[in-house]
């Protein structure tokens, strides 16, 4: 991942409609990655960080992880 990138940065915003918060991916991150819109992923918190991981349905195992908010 590359860590100097003004794309690193996002806010946490919510959905006006139904309330919910959500984090928008930066679209480098995605690419990067091969994630695409449909693609499942995982949401864990491990310490002090926010760990997305994306799971391939056919075999239902962790493929690749994207690492945030780590200190």
């Amino acid at each position: 991942m590359q860590k100097n990138r003004a794309e690193n940065f996002t806010t946490i915003e919510v959905d006006p409609v139904s309330g919910e918060h959500y984090v928008i991916i930066p679209e480098w991150i995605l690419d990067e990655q091969g994630w695409y819109e449909g693609t499942e992923v995982n949401i864990e918190v491990e310490n002090d960080c926010i760990v997305i991981t994306n799971i391939e349905s056919s075999w239902q195992s962790i493929h690749s992880a994207v690492w945030f908010d780590c200190n």
